[in-house]
């Protein structure tokens, strides 16, 4: 009695179109992924095809069939597979997936803003957004911005930010000019980490008065020869790098830390404040280069860090 194993000619084809098209992706280069859309009902049609000629054979002829479990399990694994890339397809969730195996993190400039501040502006008023930024003060009129942004995509995918308006908010209004970083768009997408990376620098006239809505952001703060006022509020970490020659006076209140070079901070002890029992003591202190004649005010701050350069 002859016995007929139905499914490992099932296996036997599967096996070797799967190595036919891994093969043709190696060396043709083609989409491995539209191959297998494409191939996989394949293996049902032979399964089916393999019963269907076994069971009429064994009526002409002695023969019992049995079933290649092990095969057939196979196949359906291909047959799973197969339907599991279909709904992906169908949902667009393939095309996701193919995007992220085949993009790469990359580093961007940022769209350049370079504006003269305008006859009548006395000072800025600057949200800077949840990103670390980098305030300047410079000789020019202008008030300039520039940077970089990461960013996932293909090599050669067009940038997500084109304009400046994609990141930046400019706005006159009377003696004053406005500016407000935003957050940038996050696609929806498989790999992307749900948060972007941006590094900015603003610069802008020494002579303008500045105040910093900080939104807990960390900050580095170059004020240079600073010719007005300047005044932070909210900020996370804040670094101040000083020249040898500025004419600057930081006045901290409310700050976590106050760092430094030793002994340049004057602590005012008897305006120390605590806000409950589990906050820490919020220091406010003095720290002063050259005469002093220009303030730098640091408000609710968690620690300000003085460098010089």
């Amino acid at each position: 009695m002859r016995t007929w194993r139905v499914g490992t000619i099932s296996m036997g084809a599967a096996l070797v179109g799967l190595g036919v098209v891994l093969l043709a992706s190696q060396f043709l280069h083609v989409d491995l992924t539209t191959i297998l859309l494409s191939w996989w009902p394949l293996v049902f049609i032979i399964l089916g095809a393999e019963i269907l000629f076994f069971v009429f054979f064994s009526r002409k002829e002695t023969s019992f069939v049995k079933y290649d479990i092990l095969s057939i399990l196979f196949v359906g694994l291909l047959g799973m597979m197969g339907i599991v890339c279909i709904l992906l397809t169908s949902s667009g969730l393939m095309e996701q997936v193919r995007a992220a195996v085949k993009s790469e993190e990359k580093t961007v400039n940022l769209p350049g803003f370079n504006e003269k501040a305008g006859k009548g502006i006395e000072r800025i008023v600057l949200d800077s957004g949840h990103y670390p930024l980098t305030v300047e003060s410079g000789t020019a009129e202008s008030v300039s911005v520039f940077g970089t942004y990461d960013e996932r995509g293909m090599k050669n995918s067009e940038p997500l930010l084109k304009r400046t308006d994609d990141y930046l908010m400019v706005k006159r209004n009377g003696d004053t000019l406005y500016i407000s970083f935003k957050d940038l768009p996050i696609p929806n997408r498989i790999l992307d980490s749900g948060s972007m990376n941006l590094e900015a620098t603003l610069v802008i006239p020494a002579d303008l008065a500045l105040e910093i809505e900080g939104q807990n952001a960390d900050l580095v703060l170059k004020p240079r020869q600073l010719l007005n006022d300047w005044n932070v509020k909210d900020s996370g970490s804040l670094s101040v790098f000083l020249q040898d020659n500025s004419d600057i006076k930081i006045d901290a209140r409310g700050a976590d830390e106050l760092e430094g070079p030793k002994d340049g901070w004057k602590i005012d002890d008897g305006k120390q404040e605590q806000v409950s029992e589990n906050d820490q003591e919020k220091k406010n202190g003095i720290f002063t280069s050259g005469k002093g004649n220009h303030i730098l005010t640091v408000t609710d701050t968690i620690n300000v860090t003085v460098h010089h350069q």
